[in-house]
């Protein structure tokens, strides 16, 4: 929704929806993408790291690599 006035512009925006199901990863960012961790059977899982660069890959339970939590960027320390 936006509503404009003389010369402002107010908009409301919605938040988003919160992460369900059992299997998700907590990084801080604003909205969760899914994952899919090709084990047998595959499963998907949730997570927010604004860092992902791959959403086909093994979960942290499975061996994979943990998402960077934002705040505890390796490239920042």
């Amino acid at each position: 929704m936006t509503k404009g006035t003389a010369g402002s512009i107010l908009r409301v925006l919605k938040p988003p929806e919160p992460a369900t199901g059992d299997i998700f990863f907590e990084a801080g960012g604003s909205t969760f993408h899914t994952h899919t961790c090709p084990t047998d059977p595959p499963h998907t899982w949730k997570c927010n790291s604004p860092y992902c660069n791959f959403l086909h890959d093994l979960c942290p339970d499975h061996g994979g690599a943990e998402p960077v939590t934002i705040g505890r960027e390796p490239w920042k320390r």
